[in-house]
């Protein structure tokens, strides 16, 4: 064998060795996102989320299953992509009771009813934070699922900030629980 030929077979096991390891960081990096995430939606959603999957793949995060409740399905996205790591998030969750009788028309009529219902409690929150906080109150996240509201802050915001809104969705009416979450 020449050298040229033994410089060839050398390059490509290293290209090999070291293109294994990368793949190998990058495994290692999509399993620690998805434990993250799955801590995170625990943390924040409750048992709700026990029957949901996540798949990381560079960073993308898949969310697949099913949920019992529609707030924790709309709520899991934000939960998900407030976590270190992510870059994207895809929801194919559903909720429970549409996957076991989906031709049910009540179940799309209670939907829409609480669509309509979350939309005014956004409004109410909105309104309340930029009255009372002023420009802070446009630069927080909100969304609203039945009752459960998610604040979304900006690492900026102090934490006497931070909790002070809190504090005042928690005392808008139609409120049942507050989530905080940072913003990417």
């Amino acid at each position: 064998m020449n050298i040229k030929t033994i410089a060839k077979i050398a390059l490509v096991g290293v290209l090999l060795v070291g293109g294994s390891a990368a793949q190998a960081a990058d495994t290692q990096a999509d399993w620690t996102v998805t434990l993250n995430v799955k801590l995170a939606l625990l943390e924040k959603l409750g048992t709700d989320s026990l029957h949901m999957d996540v798949e990381t793949t560079a960073g993308d995060v898949t969310l697949k299953g099913t949920c019992v409740k529609r707030e924790t399905v709309e709520l899991a996205q934000s939960v998900a992509k407030s976590v270190t790591g992510v870059k994207s998030v895809k929801s194919d969750l559903h909720v429970e009771a549409n996957v076991n009788n989906p031709s049910q028309t009540a179940v799309a009529a209670g939907e829409t009813e609480a669509e309509v219902k979350d939309a005014v409690l956004s409004t109410k929150i909105r309104l309340a934070l930029v009255e009372k906080m002023g420009a802070d109150g446009f630069k927080i996240g909100t969304a609203a699922a039945s009752g459960v509201v998610t604040l979304e802050f900006d690492k900026d915001f102090t934490s006497a900030r931070r909790s002070e809104a809190m504090k005042l969705v928690k005392s808008v009416g139609g409120v049942t629980k507050v989530i905080s979450l940072d913003k990417k």
